[in-house]
């Protein structure tokens, strides 16, 4: 029987293959051998045809012959040929079911194809057969990776490291993962020791770099990167990760040309492409850097969300009808509003898409649109009712047009309005503190968007705190309560709790109305009380995000913003008491009138 008989009736089930099926003479089992020895020489060396026909020839003189259906799974595996290599890879097991190393690179292929169920059940075939096979557990490991569940992988590369305490990829593996899950300190500790086992291991530079960049150690991490690209220097990612700590360092002319260069090994590499652009627009070059920024839609850093309009290129809107949809976060959804009431001037008509939680602020501040809030992954059929829309633009492509220079930035001091009414609301029950009353927030970002960096506990808010010119209140989103409870106990220190009025953010706009003050790291806070045009003290780390310029107190977006930044990363105590002091001098200029 010819091995292509042997797998048309494999893959159709005809036939339950078994040994007794063709029964070899000693002569064609010791040529079924020669073939498959040779076979694994040819697959070696990369003459795949010539393996094939080899391999081929070992089955068709032993069909039960388990290690050459394994060898030639390889060999397709090697070509790209997944679906030849499942079932060569199946009928090993089929034949061998004692065979550790088909389960493995079986469940290998299965994860490939994102048959996560099936990989997973391979996998466990092969460690109860070989319990102490670490890479085995890796791969188990893996797949809980890949299903995004962090517990149970990390539970697995610590089965893995004690499997075998000398892997240094097991211990890079569970690295990782801690990472990931924003277990910093044990993350570190586990590069350190994979580094130990394995000073040349380029991934666990990369991903330490990728750790300590994250965490606010920009001057680590461009060693850490550096190292990982002697080891490999044709990484375009790690090219890339050296040009995201030299911007971060503000370097942002050598970090252009790595990011260059990395374009240079990747033109679509999208990481290399958005980040490139928010160092162009760092450096003020905003004509350049928007234009720039618009590609993150062709490499697919970001999603188009699929209207069916014509996309809008900054052509006159004069009788037009045009889509303004939300993309990013709801900070980035109000700063870029600034752009709205030059869209508004221009077109006949405006829709506007945001976010549920702006529908009413938005529709107070841009009467003249159509407000509709949604999820990004909301239908369409709201469009529906509404008047024929001739053109859509993103939120966040507006600038490209509207804010091409630091000229073309408003000096107006806000565009934001919140509700009159709520704000005297506000204001009647604030009266009582005849102090300077004073709104704060301290947490800032998510996971992956530099959290740790963006948040100052609420202890080093100390020196601030304690002045007795003012009296402070959270404006800080979720429960905050036990936070608060702990620094009255431990400090003697009263931050006072507005209830969750603060969870609704048009409730949350009448409020800073009604404050003389804000402080408040990087987060929506900040940009809710700049958009309204509220005084707003802006907390930022040594290296803050691309839409705050490098030095100076003034921010482009918000005229009645000034900033505080570290002046070395990661000690917030300094600017904290350079805050507190400039509470004190400047009292008078605090005040809104």
């Amino acid at each position: 029987m010819g091995f292509r008989e042997i797998l048309r009736r494999w893959r159709s089930r005809q036939v339950t293959l078994s040994a007794p099926l063709d029964a070899g003479t000693a002569a064609a089992n010791a040529a079924a051998v020669e073939c498959h020895r040779r076979g694994v020489l040819l697959r070696q060396r990369a003459q795949y045809a010539e393996a094939e026909r080899s391999l081929m020839r070992a089955v068709e003189l032993k069909h039960d012959f388990a290690e050459a259906h394994l060898e030639l799974g390889l060999a397709y595996l090697d070509q790209g040929h997944i679906d030849d290599a499942v079932d060569c890879l199946q009928l090993a097991v089929h034949f061998a079911p004692g065979l550790v190393d088909a389960y493995i690179e079986l469940g290998g292929v299965l994860a490939r194809l994102g048959r996560l169920d099936m990989a997973e059940a391979a996998y466990r075939q092969a460690l109860a057969l070989g319990p102490d096979n670490c890479g085995t557990r890796l791969r188990l490991a893996d797949i809980s990776k890949m299903r995004g569940d962090l517990n149970s992988a990390i539970d697995g590369y610590r089965a893995a490291v004690a499997c075998d305490p000398q892997s240094a990829q097991a211990h890079g593996k569970l690295a990782y993962a801690l990472y990931l899950a924003g277990r910093y300190d044990e993350s570190r500790a586990c590069f350190d020791a994979a580094l130990a086992l394995r000073p040349d291991f380029a991934e666990a530079h990369h991903n330490l770099g990728l750790l300590q960049l994250e965490t606010g150690y920009p001057t680590d991490a461009l060693c850490s990167f550096e190292r990982a690209l002697a080891i490999h220097p044709d990484a375009a990612e790690t090219r890339a990760c050296v040009a995201h700590a030299l911007r971060d360092l503000g370097r942002l002319d050598e970090a252009l040309r790595y990011y260059d260069e990395a374009l240079a090994q990747r033109p679509a590499f999208a990481d290399a492409v958005i980040n490139r652009s928010y160092a162009l627009l760092m450096r003020g070059d905003y004509a350049y850097g928007w234009a720039e920024y618009e590609r993150r839609f062709e490499v697919g850093a970001m999603v188009p969300r699929g209207f069916p309009y014509a996309p809008w290129r900054g052509e006159s809107l004069a009788g037009k009808h045009v889509l303004v949809y939300a993309e990013q976060g709801l900070g980035d959804e109000i700063m870029f509003a600034s752009c709205l009431p030059e869209v508004l001037q221009a077109a006949d008509r405006c829709t506007l898409e945001c976010s549920t939680r702006l529908v009413k602020l938005f529709k107070r501040s841009f009467p003249r649109a159509y407000v509709h809030g949604a999820g990004k992954n909301d239908g369409k059929e709201w469009l529906a009712g509404l008047p024929p829309i001739d053109c859509q633009v993103a939120i966040g492509s507006l600038p490209g047009y509207f804010r091409r220079s630091r000229a073309d930035f408003p000096a107006r001091r806000g565009y934001l309005v919140a509700d009159t009414q709520r704000i005297g609301a506000w204001r009647r029950k604030l009266a009582h503190d005849s102090a300077l009353r004073v709104g704060i927030a301290w947490r800032g970002g998510s996971l992956r968007s530099r959290q740790v960096t963006r948040s100052i506990e609420l202890p080093l808010w100390l020196p601030l705190l304690k002045q007795r010119e003012a009296v402070f209140y959270s404006l800080q989103y979720g429960d905050t309560k036990p936070e608060l409870a702990q620094l009255r106990d431990q400090h003697g220190v009263s931050v006072r709790h507005l209830g969750e009025d603060t969870d609704d953010l048009d409730e949350l706009a009448a409020i800073i109305c009604a404050l003389d003050l804000v402080v408040s790291v990087d987060n929506t806070v900040a940009h809710l009380a700049g958009a309204l045009g509220q005084a707003v003290w802006t907390l930022l780390p040594y290296s803050a995000e691309w839409r705050y310029p490098r030095s100076g107190e003034a921010m482009t977006w918000y005229p009645s913003a000034r900033l505080f930044r570290q002046a070395q990363p990661r000690e917030w105590l300094p600017v904290m008491e350079r805050v507190a002091i400039a509470l004190q001098t400047d009292f008078a200029a605090c005040s809104i009138v």
